[in-house]
C-alpha cells in the first residue's frame, strides 16, 4: 500500500508490480524497492507499471556485475530525460532492447545511455527502434565479415592477445576513417 501511495498510483498497479518481482525469487525488501522504483517510473513516463518492471529488470540483469540497482537506472534515465530532448521512455526502451548484447561487448550502461541519447537527439527515431539497431550493430560488428571488413581499412577488433576489443573504441575508430574513404567505399564499409 505504501508503494502505491508514495508513488501516486493504484493499489491494483502496485500489486501486480509487487508480483512480478516477487516471481523472479527477490526478496520482500528487494521486491518493494524495485516496486518503489517501477512504479516512480511509470508515474514519469509513458510506461505501463508491467513495461516499468519488465525495463528495469532488463537493465539490472544486463548490467548486474557493475553492481547497478534498479534505483540506479531511474535516477540516469531521469537524470537524462531532464537535460536533453529524450524522454526516459525512450531511454528505457533502449536500454532493455540493447542492454544484454551491449554488455557482452564491452558497453557500460552509462555509453549505452549516452549512445541511445544521442541517436534520438539527432534522429527523433524511438528507444525501441534504436535499441533494436544497436543490438543487430553490436551483435554484427563481431562477426567474421565484419572484422575482415574493418580490418581492410585498418581497424583491428582484436588486441595483440587475440581478446576481442570493446566496441564503443572500435566505432569511435570507424567515424574518424570513414572522412577519409570514398563515397563507394565508405557505403561499403557501413553495409
Amino acid at each position: 500500500k505504501r508503494q502505491a501511495k508514495n508513488t501516486g498510483q493504484s493499489f491494483k498497479i502496485a500489486a501486480e508490480a509487487a508480483t512480478e518481482f516477487a516471481r523472479q525469487g527477490l526478496t520482500v525488501e528487494e521486491t518493494l524497492r524495485r516496486t518503489s522504483d517501477a512504479l516512480t517510473l511509470t508515474r514519469f513516463t509513458s510506461l505501463s507499471a508491467a513495461d516499468s518492471v519488465d525495463v528495469l529488470t532488463a537493465a539490472v540483469n544486463s548490467f548486474s556485475d557493475a553492481g547497478v540497482t534498479t534505483a540506479d537506472i531511474l535516477n540516469k534515465l531521469v537524470a537524462v530525460d531532464t537535460k536533453f530532448a529524450v524522454s526516459a521512455a525512450d531511454l528505457a526502451n533502449g536500454l532493455s532492447r540493447a542492454g544484454s548484447i551491449a554488455k557482452e561487448v564491452g558497453v557500460s550502461l552509462d555509453e549505452l545511455n549516452g549512445i541511445v541519447t544521442s541517436v534520438q537527439q539527432s534522429t527523433a527515431r524511438g528507444g525501441s527502434v534504436i535499441g533494436n539497431a544497436f543490438k543487430t550493430i553490436f551483435t554484427n560488428i563481431r562477426s567474421e565479415n565484419t572484422i575482415k571488413a574493418l580490418q581492410e581499412i585498418g581497424i583491428y577488433s582484436t588486441e595483440a592477445s587475440g581478446k576481442l576489443k570493446p566496441v564503443v573504441p572500435i566505432l569511435q575508430e570507424l567515424a574518424e576513417k570513414l572522412n577519409n574513404l570514398s563515397e563507394t567505399k565508405k557505403i561499403e564499409v557501413l553495409e
